[in-house]
């Protein structure tokens, strides 16, 4: 587990599953945002435990798959809300048998709320924007903070890679489209947060990412 503060906003990342999904905890004194909880890892399920005192507990998602949704339906019992955007509903926490042996369980919800592109949600000072970025899958977002720069990319942009477009709803010049945009949208200080593998500033993601050269 990693963490930071920053103003009032604590930042811890949690490396999830067998998949290693990056899931991300802001915090404050009175509520809590959850990136991705794709997994009830022992460590996360601990800290999430300490949270149920907070008056607003919210999970969004940057897209349907299982690996970053499958903690979701036990802690929607426990009173957490969960968002998604409506074009991954019928994704959302569908196992293939492949990974059932993994630890992973094919257990759809249906208590959460659906966000689409423009939408924002806050956190103390911070305000976290939703970015339509479809590729991976047709309800893949994005979470800008712009004022710190930062940005929750899940599954669209690594990196050093991107997000695979083959699986179902995928598409590849979607996803293209989509990095092209956030080339536009993110400024070379932004700290890109993914859904897998480590952080790294845009300006060094440009530089070595064979997927956003021109």
């Amino acid at each position: 587990m990693q963490r930071s503060k920053i103003d009032d906003v604590i930042l811890e990342r949690f490396i999830v599953g067998p998949l290693e999904v990056n899931c991300y905890l802001l915090t404050t004194e009175d509520s809590a945002i959850l990136i991705d909880p794709g997994f009830a890892a022992d460590e996360l399920r601990k800290r999430v435990e300490s949270l149920n005192h907070l008056e607003s507990r919210m999970i969004l998602l940057t897209h349907g798959h299982f690996d970053h949704t499958g903690f979701c339906p036990e802690l929607v019992k426990k009173g957490w809300k969960a968002g998604i955007h409506p074009d991954d509903k019928l994704l959302l926490n569908r196992v293939p048998p492949d990974f059932e042996g993994l630890g992973y369980r094919d257990e759809p919800f249906e208590s959460y709320v659906t966000f689409k592109e423009g939408w924002s949600f806050n956190i103390g000072s911070m305000t976290l924007q939703v970015i339509h970025t479809p590729g991976h899958s047709p309800g893949s977002v994005c979470f800008i903070e712009r004022k710190r720069r930062w940005a929750f990319t899940g599954d669209t942009l690594f990196a050093d890679s991107i997000g695979r477009s083959d699986l179902p709803g995928g598409d590849e010049q979607t996803l293209m489209q989509s990095l092209e945009r956030l080339k536009g949208v993110l400024g070379p200080e932004t700290l890109v947060l993914s859904g897998h593998g480590g952080r790294a500033k845009f300006s060094t993601i440009l530089r070595i990412n064979p997927f956003l050269q021109d």
